[in-house]
């Protein structure tokens, strides 16, 4: 199992890739911005702003701020899906029965489709069309 002078060059090649990747590696996050950048990026270390900051209040604050944005967030979803209801009623009102046009749960028919619109739509020519309306008119 001798592989002569393939055999060589590929220790040698291992031997760059295991020596070399630390090496650009230390060069590459050596780099002051890029300390900074990360040192920002990941928060490795955070300290209170002031040592006599009171944190059991900064605590409670805190804690009082994550209530309001989750009730925040319910007032939010209550009106989305008001607003989704209103929608379904023009719709119907409108009395728009094609399947390109109508409402379910605030996105249309067609987009409802999934993966395999591609495939209709090469199948039938139009994309509008369904197969159940083209074998019906035939």
């Amino acid at each position: 199992m001798v592989l002569g002078r393939a055999g060589l060059r590929l220790e040698a090649q291992k031997f760059v890739v295991y020596v070399g990747i630390p090496i650009v590696a230390s060069i590459a996050y050596n780099e002051p911005s890029v300390q900074k950048w990360s040192a920002d990026y990941f928060q490795f270390m955070k300290y209170p702003s002031n040592p006599k900051t009171n944190l059991k209040e900064e605590f409670e604050q805190l804690q009082k701020e994550r209530e309001e944005q989750m009730e925040q967030e319910k007032r939010n979803r209550k009106g989305r899906e008001e607003y989704l209801s209103q929608l379904k009623k023009l719709n119907l009102e409108r009395g728009s029965g094609t399947r390109d046009t109508a409402l379910v749960d605030g996105e249309t028919i067609d987009q409802k489709r999934g993966w395999l619109r591609w495939w209709r739509w090469g199948r039938f020519g139009d994309p509008s069309v369904d197969s159940d309306n083209s074998s019906n008119s035939t």
